[in-house]
């Protein structure tokens, strides 16, 4: 019997395991584990080869944030405007896709960006640029809603800026810290509707 030919990969193929491999590993156990070593096992290649495919760690690691940051916001994006009953109901579905449905392989994802960018200047500045096009998405909102007279946010991307930092906060705790879901989903709604000043009654009406 002859043994099966071997099938040579193209160097596009393996840059795509490789980079496959590396989002597999962070959603996994975060951007901290995404080593050449850990990517390599996962691939089945020598860890020599995959800077062969890959000039620098850092900057598959910056590629691969970029990645899972872009499809989050999307994802949140398409709930949020997915919503037919106004402003007020988009705000309330934000803040639960946000806090209530955690998102805990992300949430590490982006806890390991903020720590790993300190030394990684590429990662540094993909993390600026994700969570800027975050508070845009949030002010817009904002925006619309005050100017439609749903609630009141005359500095929409200020509160933005405040509503996506405290919600990365949480987040990170849920990493670590599980089972308090609904609580502090509850206490979040409840502030940032206070804070837009939506009525209590327009938050008690909803299923959020």
């Amino acid at each position: 019997m002859t043994n099966p030919k071997r099938v040579r990969k193209t160097p596009e193929q393996r840059r795509a395991e490789v980079h496959d491999a590396a989002r597999s590993i962070a959603l996994e156990s975060g951007l901290s584990a995404v080593t050449q070593r850990a990517v390599a096992d996962r691939v089945g290649v020598a860890p020599a080869l995959v800077t062969h495919y890959v000039s620098r760690m850092e900057l598959l690691v910056a590629d691969v944030f970029r990645e899972i940051a872009q499809e989050e916001l999307a994802s949140v994006r398409e709930s949020v405007d997915a919503v037919e009953g106004g402003e007020v109901e988009q705000v309330l579905v934000l803040l639960r896709e946000l806090i209530h449905d955690f998102r805990r392989d992300v949430a590490l994802v982006w806890l390991d960006g903020w720590s790993l960018s300190r030394r990684n200047a590429e990662l540094a500045a993909v993390l600026v640029e994700e969570a800027r096009a975050w508070e845009e998405f949030v002010a817009d909102l904002f925006e619309r809603g005050h100017a439609a007279g749903a609630f009141s946010a005359p500095e929409p991307l200020a509160l933005a800026r405040f509503v996506v930092g405290a919600t990365d906060g949480l987040s990170a705790q849920s990493a670590v810290w599980a089972g308090y879901e609904a609580e502090t989903a509850h206490y979040v709604i409840t502030t940032v509707s206070a804070l837009l000043r939506i009525p209590v009654d327009d938050v008690r009406r909803t299923s959020y």
